[in-house]
């Protein structure tokens, strides 16, 4: 008898303790709900996971972002770039260490014309794979590359595939990145001369205000990129660069 009272006594107390946990849980989501502009699924996890979509609330914009390491065609990046100044538009061009540094004359054209440029690793690893220790020397190596380059910080890593691992995370938080994937893929790399396919795969994806579309420099990507622009305009919002979205 004296056992079951006692067990009733704890109980009541356990229970009033999880009463409280949750009252404190759900007052502090609701301050960061209302404070911020961050989703509030990734308010305790964002240290370790890249963002998908922007944080500024109503921003307008969709960014654009265009992956470049060697491999594509420079000559591709030239057409984005041409398309770009036809219809006005400013995106964030995700580059490789060792891309920036065999083609710099590319690299600062893309800043001329008003682009932001983006760390994309140094190599086209997994960086998902490597250790902390690798994943800081990779980032390091490109960040250092691309800003004696172009004369400026660069605030946003791209890991090549979307590949992020925990010491890569740990890796770009250290060096003050914002990590970034996306929530729109066109998949180009897969329809290289077929941008039709592109056209009507993008059309069907939920681009909403923050979405963030990767593209790559292929042939397809330069014949529908005025296409993807106009898809986004059509929903009342602006094509961008990721620092109109954060």
């Amino acid at each position: 008898m004296i056992m079951m009272v006692l067990n009733k006594s704890k109980l009541k107390k356990i229970i009033m303790w999880v009463l409280v946990l949750v009252a404190l849980l759900s007052s502090a989501i609701f301050f960061m709900k209302n404070k911020g502009t961050k989703p509030t699924f990734e308010l305790f996890d964002q240290a370790n996971l890249p963002y998908t979509q922007g944080t500024k609330k109503n921003s307008g914009y969709v960014a654009l972002t265009c992956n470049v390491d060697l491999g594509w065609q420079t000559e591709y990046v030239q057409g984005i770039l041409d398309v770009l100044k036809k219809e006005d538009v400013k995106i964030t061009f995700n580059v490789t260490g060792r891309w920036a540094e065999k083609n710099q004359e590319m690299l600062l054209k893309i800043k001329s014309e008003g682009h932001e440029i983006g760390n994309h690793g140094h190599r086209h690893l997994d960086y998902a794979k490597l250790s902390y220790e690798e994943n800081l020397e990779q980032i390091k190596t490109s960040k250092k590359i691309i800003e004696d380059i172009i004369n400026e910080e660069t605030k946003f890593f791209q890991a090549p595939a979307g590949s992020f691992g925990e010491g890569t995370m740990k890796a770009a938080n250290e060096l003050g990145y914002t990590s970034i994937k996306w929530d729109v893929d066109t998949i180009d790399w897969n329809n290289r001369k077929e941008p039709e396919v592109i056209i009507e795969r993008v059309k069907k994806k939920d681009i909403k205000d923050g979405s963030i579309v990767l593209m790559h420099p292929t042939y397809a990507t330069t014949q529908c990129l005025d296409d993807i622009i106009q898809i986004i305009r059509d929903k009342g919002l602006k094509p961008g660069m990721l620092s109109n979205i954060f």
